[in-house]
């Protein structure tokens, strides 16, 4: 029998599945294509549309920023609110326009992803604006109208001012992040329209910096300036610039003002002449100040301010003050004659018990020169003619009869023209005046700029500053392979008193020869500063060396340099710094606010001009 595999057929294996038609395979393909490409257009359609939607309310909104501007300055606080719900609303949805998940996601896509990323910012940074800056600010602009800040019976309601101090502060951190955002686009890879107006938007948010910042600080410091928390005192300092001191002019007279809860009141004045001198010095001066300005800038009230550093000129004054008068002092304010005449144009003439009437067009040359010439060897019956200007001033103020946007303007130019000066005792205040006009510091230089100082002290013994004529220029330019920056400072004096000023001019005014200077002439000594850890080049007088006092001071180098000028006579110094910072071309120059030499009351609201010069790359310097 035989075994083993049937001869029969074997079932069939079932077929393989027939090949998919490449055509199928295709049209799946084409399919997915389409709905991709339809999804991307959609995208295009959704962002474009969006994109002229935010445009359109952005647009929209640009009127309302002007309309809030001009209800503010005119005192319609409801049309600026309405003008503010506004741009609030329009900026906000802007912002939501360009922010939404489609959109985000195109940021991605090279070329248009920047551009969509930058008008995202702009969005986002324009509905910051409007909701937490503008629409704060204007919901107590009411409150803190500087036309309602005003003394009344000697006191100023401060409810206004502590309700507004919370919101300035957080209005002025919400724009300091608006400004990060604007400031962190990166708009060299977009179109010219929209780096246009990224460069636009941070343009106009630098320019509005300062007065938001400025607002910020008034919000933290004068609550408790005014008392707020607690009685306080400050000595007011009267410069005299007919007698150059580096912060403004010689100490003439001070006076004690008190304030508590709003309430203000002149509690104390006294000369200059009548605190110390003592045989040692009262504050602990530092031996670098006293090397280039001499023993007496401790020991004399009136000489506190040979040095330019005016945070150690008024701690040293209210040492002074402390030790004649005791009591405290919780802050150091300085005027000079130039301010009284800028109050003055906000108060309106007062009248003097000596028959005079005090103008802003008089005060300099009256307090400066005729009431020299009416009282010439009397200074006790000079110090009594300041001290009823200074009363009738602040009497005529306290009254309540000004208008305190007036008032507000004119202590705002004075500041910004460096006549007005403010130190406090009190560490947290005195961090917020450092940054500030106010404060008086040494000049500060930064990786863009060469801070430079120009500063005036007489040499005199005298009241002839008021015949001193000034002018500065100054430039910087990189002349070094290392590319370290030199700077050169260009000063002009001139002696404009008249011909016969030694015996036309009271001896009180010209100082007699008493300092070793014939009268009608001027000696004067110019403290050039430069930059921190800088290096003192040279210091020359029309072309010739000029010997000079060289020191530093907190890490600046120092130049002291002396001219003396017979009347008519003019001459020019030229000092040259080497900088260590690499490339900082931008140029600022402090420098002693000065009288015209003319009689002619100065401008103020900005400080002194400086000119600028070319600074020839000689082989001096390289």
């Amino acid at each position: 029998m035989a075994t083993g595999l049937s001869h029969e057929e074997a079932p069939p294996r079932p077929a393989a599945p027939p090949p998919e038609p490449r055509r199928r395979r295709r049209s799946a393909l084409g399919l997915t294509l389409i709905i991709v490409g339809v999804l991307l257009l959609f995208a295009v359609a959704w962002i474009g549309a969006r994109a002229y939607l935010a445009h359109q309310e952005l647009a929209a909104a640009a009127p309302d920023v002007q309309a809030v501007r001009s209800a503010v300055e005119s005192g319609d606080t409801s049309r600026a609110a309405a003008a503010a719900a506004d741009l609030q609303k329009r900026a906000h949805h802007a912002a939501s326009l360009t922010s939404d998940p489609v959109w985000q996601t195109a940021e991605i896509i090279p070329w248009i992803g920047p551009n969509l990323a930058a008008v995202r910012s702009v969005a986002a940074a324009t509905d910051t604006l409007a909701t937490d800056v503008v629409r704060p600010l204007v919901s107590v602009a009411g409150s803190v109208d500087p036309r309602d800040l005003k003394l009344s019976n000697g006191k100023i309601d401060l409810k206004p001012l502590l309700t507004a101090q919370p919101v300035v502060e957080k209005a002025q951190t919400a724009f300091e992040t608006a400004q990060q955002q604007v400031a962190s686009i990166d708009d060299r890879s977009v179109i010219v329209p929209i780096a246009t107006a990224v460069d636009k938007m941070r343009g106009a948010m630098t320019a509005v910096a300062p007065d938001l910042e400025a607002a910020g600080n008034t919000a933290r410091l004068l609550p408790g300036m005014l008392g707020a928390t607690g009685p306080r005192s400050y000595l007011i300092v009267a410069q005299n610039p007919a007698e150059l001191r580096a912060t403004g002019g010689l100490i003439g007279s001070v006076a004690l003002v008190t304030t508590n809860k709003g309430a203000i009141a002149l509690t104390a004045q006294d000369a200059g002449t009548a605190i110390g001198p003592w045989p040692e010095p009262v504050f602990d001066v530092p031996t670098a100040t006293t090397d280039l300005y001499g023993p007496l800038v401790g020991r004399y009230l009136q000489d506190v301010n040979f040095t330019p550093d005016f945070p150690l000129a008024a701690r040293t004054a209210s040492a002074m003050w402390v030790k004649t008068h005791g009591g405290v002092v919780d802050g150091v304010i300085t005027v000079d004659p130039v301010v009284l005449s800028t109050l003055l144009r906000a108060t309106g003439p007062v009248n003097l018990p000596s028959g005079d009437k005090l103008t802003s067009s008089n005060a300099v040359s009256l307090l400066l020169s005729g009431i020299y010439a009416r009282y010439p060897d009397q200074p006790n019956l000079q110090d009594a003619f300041f001290s009823s200007a200074t009363t009738a001033l602040f009497t005529k103020i306290a009254s309540g009869g000004v208008d305190g946007k007036a008032l507000a303007s004119a202590l705002t130019a004075a500041g910004a023209s460096d006549r007005l000066r403010i130190w406090s005792s009190r560490p947290s205040e005195q961090s917020v005046l450092q940054s500030t006009t106010l404060a008086g510091n040494l000049p500060v230089s930064d990786s863009q700029t060469t801070a430079l100082g120009v500063y005036f002290n007489d040499a005199t013994g005298s009241k002839m500053d008021y015949y001193l004529q000034t002018s500065v220029s100054a430039g910087a330019a990189v002349c070094r392979l290392d590319d370290k920056i030199t700077s050169i400072v260009h000063v002009t004096l001139k002696n404009t008193a008249p011909a016969d000023a030694a015996t036309s001019l009271p001896a009180y005014v010209t100082g007699n020869g008493s300092y070793g200077v014939p009268a009608g002439q001027i000696r004067t000594r110019i403290a050039f500063y430069g930059p921190q850890k800088g290096l003192l080049a040279s210091a020359k007088s029309n072309g010739v060396d000029l010997r000079s006092i060289a020191g530093t001071d907190d890490g600046r180098p120092v130049a002291v340099v002396e001219v003396q000028l017979k009347p008519g006579e003019s001459t020019s110094v030229d000092v040259e710094f080497l900088g260590t910072v690499q490339k900082a071309t931008g140029l600022t120059v402090a420098v002693t606010p000065t009288l015209r030499g003319d009689g002619s009351t100065p401008d103020v609201g900005a400080r002194t001009a400086v000119g600028t010069i070319a600074v020839p790359c000689t082989a001096s310097v390289k």
